[in-house]
């Protein structure tokens, strides 16, 4: 915004209209002011026109230029009750013979229109006298029938009391252009501040939404047609922040409650080693044992850190073609030992390519196997499975066990979330492993989903698309 503009959006929409306003009337008034101007010269060269016929004819019918000299009543008697004509005959040589108004002063010099010719409108000219009278002349020859002898006949109005017209109407019309502004600018002000009354209520029911109220939104119906798209908008975006307080109060309960955990057992541990001498093996134990909650601590810390670099697009995702049938192996061959421990066993299959962070593919999909290893009953098949598509690559990961409810399923890729409501397996997982699931799916553009099989088997389905998809 430019300094100069007022802040004020009525005030500015005032002075457009004033402005639109002047505008309007000043082409208008012109129009017509020049319309008058010419009407005025129009009068005027008819006038002289007339005059300057009736001088030629009277010269014809002179008896010679001494006795027009000797007797110039004949054309003073032509020229009389026009106090604003100005009559003027000269000789050939240009020697004056007759000046009707000697005091209005002399005129320039004007060309002279040939004895055949009528005056035309090049040869009217608008001048001023010696004596600064405003006139509107012409010049042509004159031809005495008798002698053949020439004479020059200057004929010019005195348009003095039409320029003073003009100068009237041009104030008036001045003045009724700012007249005509500043009213504009009060009607368009009371106007556009009644029209914009809509917005000082939505600005009213804004002000009433707080941190604690992001669910009342502002009411669509009483917004005019022009505003109600932004208010759907902003009642969008008021949705869309109450969902991420909510989701922002459950994650600092999550995280309070698992930073509890192993603090809480690092702290009772130490006290009760310290309420009486112990011996060394004792005081080697508490160490171990603390230490397994430290690292407890530093896999959520970790994971955190990694969310919060993901989620600020902070991650580094160095994308390269990967054999699929390869990495689903490296995986198992990682987990072997886990799933023989758990009794489950990892079936491999598929073939083709796709393009990833190899970092980031096998973390997403350690975390995946690591909760079906968890969930899976002991003796049951996990299978992960690759295939390859038009637009990119599909990695699933199945295996049987509990269903997943289906009220959970919406809030089971959130941060420190778990389907179980007891939380008896809050040592071993922290809630953040399809957080993180997630976050990475979205930094190579891809997505992640949650499916249930034919054969009751939990599904998860990675997307991977192609490079140049």
């Amino acid at each position: 915004m430019k300094p100069w503009a007022p802040r004020s959006l009525t005030v500015r929409l005032a002075l457009l209209f004033a402005l639109a306003t002047l505008l309007t009337f000043s082409l208008v008034g012109s129009y017509l002011y020049y319309s008058l101007a010419r009407q005025l010269e129009s009068h005027d060269d008819q006038e002289l026109l007339g005059k300057v016929t009736l001088m030629r004819h009277l010269v014809g019918k002179a008896g010679s230029v001494q006795a027009i000299r000797d007797d110039p009543h004949l054309f003073m008697d032509a020229a009389l009750g026009h106090n604003d004509l100005l009559l003027i005959l000269r000789s050939a040589d240009g020697v004056p013979l007759l000046d009707t108004q000697p005091g209005a002063g002399s005129l320039p010099r004007l060309p002279l229109t040939a004895i055949d010719q009528t005056p035309d409108r090049k040869s009217r000219k608008n001048l001023r006298t010696s004596a600064g009278m405003p006139v509107r002349a012409t010049a042509l020859w004159g031809l005495i029938d008798r002698t053949g002898e020439q004479v020059q006949i200057i004929v010019a109005h005195n348009v003095s009391d039409s320029q003073a017209m003009l100068a009237s109407y041009r104030q008036q019309i001045l003045g009724a252009a700012l007249s005509g502004a500043l009213l504009a600018a009060l009607l368009g002000y009371v106007l556009v501040r009644r029209g914009l009354r809509p917005t000082r209520l939505i600005a009213q029911q804004a002000h009433s939404i707080t941190a604690q109220r992001l669910d009342l939104g502002l009411d669509v119906a009483s917004a005019p047609d022009e505003l109600q798209q932004l208010v759907v908008a902003f009642n969008s975006m008021l949705d869309r922040l109450h969902e991420s307080f909510q989701r922002l109060s459950q994650f600092s309960a999550d995280l309070a409650h698992d930073l509890r955990t192993p603090i809480n057992n690092l702290m009772v541990q130490t006290q009760v080693a310290l309420a009486q001498p112990r011996s060394t093996e004792d005081y080697q134990g508490l160490l171990v044992s603390n230490v397994e909650e430290y690292e407890r601590l530093a896999r959520m810390l970790d994971n955190m850190l990694f969310l919060a670099r993901a989620d600020n697009a902070h991650v580094a995702v160095t994308r390269e073609q990967l054999d699929c049938s390869q990495e689903l192996q490296r995986i198992a061959d990682y987990f072997e030992g886990v799933a023989e421990d758990s009794g489950v066993r990892l079936d491999i299959s598929g073939t083709g390519n796709l393009y990833a962070d190899p970092m980031l593919l096998r973390r997403a999909i350690g975390n995946l196997v690591a909760n079906a290893i968890r969930y899976t009953p002991a003796g049951q098949v996990i299978r992960l499975e690759a295939q390859q598509q038009a637009q990119g690559s599909n990695i699933r990961i199945s295996n049987p066990g509990i269903q997943i409810a289906e009220a959970a399923i919406p809030r089971l890729f959130d941060r420190f979330y778990r389907a179980d409501p007891a939380r008896s397996d809050s040592a071993s997982s922290a809630g953040l492993g399809l957080a993180i699931v997630q976050s990475i799916m979205k930094l190579h553009g891809g997505q992640v989903e949650l499916s249930r099989s034919a054969d009751q088997q939990t599904v998860f389905t990675l997307y991977f698309p192609n490079q140049d998809a």
